[in-house]
C-alpha cells in the first residue's frame, strides 16, 4: 500500500460520521424528476444528452423537447457501466479549503427509464474531499482523487456484488508524482496510457495546467504543461490530437489552437463522429453564485464552429456532458 493510499484510508476513518450522515435517507435527499426550462438559438439537432452542474444531475432530450432534473446536489463525474449510470457526488458539508479541503464524496448509480433514476444505490462512499471525472475502464470504475495525487478504481463485480456500499479501502491505488496543488479532475484513456488534467489551481497559484500521461505498462510519468488556466476535460482523437478546455481563459484547445471561444468558463467535454459538445458557466468564485448560474451547452462542428447553443436558468455550473444515445468517442472505448 503506498503512501497517498494509506493516508486516504486513515483521514475516511476519521470522517466517517460526516461521510454515513452524507448517505443517510439518500433516495429522499437527491431523487427527483423536475421539468427544467431552456431556450435554444442555432441549428435544430436531435440530441439526447446527460449531464451535471452544481445543482444535480439533468436530461436534455431535444426530440421530445423534454429537459428534466433527476437528482439533486452537487454532482461531477458521470460514466455508464453496462445498464447502469454511475454519478460522482460532492457532499457540501465543509470548507472549500486549499488545496485540500475537509469534504467527503461517494459515487452512487442507478438505471434510467423513462428520463426518471429507477433504483438508486450507493456504490462507493467516504471518499476524502473531492472526485471530478469519473470512467470505466476495463471492468473498472476509475477516477482521479482530487487532492490526493492518486488514480482510484475498483472492480464493478465488486460494486454489484457488495451488499452494502463500498468503503475506499476497497480500492486499488496508483500514486503519481505531481505538486500538491495539482487539483487533478479529469481522465481518458488511449493505447495503454492514462490521460489526466492537473489543474494546479492556477488562480491561486499561477502555475499553469498539466497533462499528465501515465504508460500503464511501464508506470512511466510524462508531464506537459499546457500553458492553460485551469483546465478541465482531455480528450486524444484518432490522429492523437489532445482536445481539452483551457477553462478559464475561456477557450477550447486542439492541438494547442484555439478552435472556439466563449464568454463563459468552459468545462464538461463530450466529442461524437459529428459534433463537439461543451458546457459553459458564470466564472464566480462567490459559492451562493455557483448555484445560481445560467449555464451554457454549445453544439460545435468539428472545426469548432457553433452550431447551436441551449441556455438553462439558474441551475448552476455545469461539470460534465454524456451521450444518453450517440455513440460518444471521448469517453474511455472498451
Amino acid at each position: 500500500m503506498n503512501k497517498v493510499f494509506k493516508h486516504t484510508i486513515e483521514i475516511s476513518k476519521f470522517q466517517n460520521d460526516k461521510s454515513l450522515q452524507e448517505i443517510e435517507n439518500y433516495k429522499e435527499k437527491y431523487v427527483t424528476n423536475k421539468i427544467i426550462d431552456f431556450t435554444k438559438t442555432g441549428e435544430n439537432f436531435k440530441i439526447s444528452i446527460i449531464f451535471s452542474t452544481s445543482k444535480g444531475v439533468f436530461i436534455l432530450d431535444t426530440r421530445k423537447n423534454i429537459c428534466k432534473q433527476i437528482l439533486k446536489g452537487k454532482f461531477y463525474g458521470i460514466t455508464k457501466h453496462n445498464d447502469f449510470f454511475f454519478f460522482a457526488r460532492l457532499g457540501t458539508n465543509g470548507k472549500r479549503d486549499f488545496p485540500i479541503n475537509n469534504r467527503v464524496s461517494e459515487i452512487c448509480y442507478s438505471e434510467i427509464k423513462n428520463y426518471k433514476i429507477t433504483n438508486l444505490k450507493i456504490a462507493l462512499f467516504g471518499i476524502p474531499a473531492e472526485i471530478h471525472q469519473i470512467e470505466n475502464l476495463a471492468e473498472n470504475l476509475i477516477f482521479p482523487h482530487t487532492g490526493y495525487n492518486q488514480i482510484l478504481s475498483v472492480p464493478f463485480a465488486n460494486i454489484y456484488k457488495s451488499k452494502t456500499p463500498l468503503k475506499i479501502s476497497a480500492c486499488n491505488s496508483i500514486e503519481l508524482e505531481l505538486n500538491k496543488f495539482s487539483h487533478l479532475n479529469s481522465i481518458f484513456y488511449k493505447d495503454n496510457k492514462l490521460y489526466l488534467i492537473a489543474h494546479n489551481y492556477t488562480m491561486k497559484t499561477n502555475k499553469l495546467s498539466d497533462l499528465v500521461i501515465l504508460n500503464t505498462k511501464t508506470n512511466k510519468q510524462e508531464l506537459i504543461n499546457l500553458n492553460a488556466h485551469s483546465a478541465h476535460n482531455i480528450y486524444i482523437n484518432e490522429k492523437n490530437e489532445q482536445i481539452y478546455c483551457d477553462s478559464n481563459n475561456r477557450k477550447l484547445i486542439k492541438n494547442n489552437k484555439v478552435i472556439f471561444e466563449s464568454d463563459k468558463l468552459l468545462r464538461g467535454l463530450s466529442v461524437t463522429e459529428k459534433n463537439i459538445f461543451i458546457g459553459g458557466s458564470d466564472i464566480c468564485f462567490d459559492d451562493y453564485k455557483r448555484f445560481s448560474g445560467n449555464p451554457s451547452i454549445y453544439i460545435l462542428n468539428k472545426s469548432g464552429d457553433l452550431r447551436t447553443k441551449f441556455i438553462f436558468n439558474e441551475i448552476g455550473n455545469i461539470y460534465e456532458i454524456r451521450q444518453l444515445e450517440e455513440k460518444e468517442l471521448s469517453i474511455i472505448q472498451n
